[in-house]
């Protein structure tokens, strides 16, 4: 069962990387855009961890979708000591051309019934729960 686990989380990475690719996005690259397309910006510390990544690897990612024009920094009015990661317009223009992973991933899962897919996803969540020591 865990050499199925593994071939399917190698499939589903494979399938990832081949679609980001065409947008000339590295994957973390395109899961930072991603959240920022869902909230236009965010604080960089929030960011991080959404992409469960250290604040360095964050910064990184910033600095080389700041250098493409997709995105911005700018002071947080909630916090003078952090910074917000915006989307340009460019950002969100790119949104439009990119084929969104989620919609490839239904149709990946299109053989599983909504019930099937919901405890799927439980079953899954359980189990990361339990490898984490």
């Amino acid at each position: 069962m865990f050499e199925l686990l593994d071939q399917t989380a190698k499939n589903l990475r494979r399938i990832r990387r081949l679609t980001v690719r065409e947008s000339g996005l590295t994957p973390p690259q395109y899961q930072v855009l991603s959240m920022l397309w869902d909230r236009d910006e965010m604080p960089l510390k929030d960011l991080a961890s959404a992409c469960n990544c250290t604040r360095a690897t964050i910064t990184g990612l910033i600095d080389g979708l700041e250098r493409k024009g997709l995105v911005s920094r700018k002071p947080n009015p909630d916090d003078r000591r952090s910074l917000l990661a915006a989307l340009t317009d460019e950002g969100r223009a790119l949104q439009r051309h990119t084929p969104a992973l989620e919609k490839i991933y239904e149709q990946c899962c299109a053989g599983l019934t909504s019930q099937e897919f919901r405890h799927l996803g439980l079953l899954l969540s359980r189990l990361n729960e339990s490898l984490i020591f």
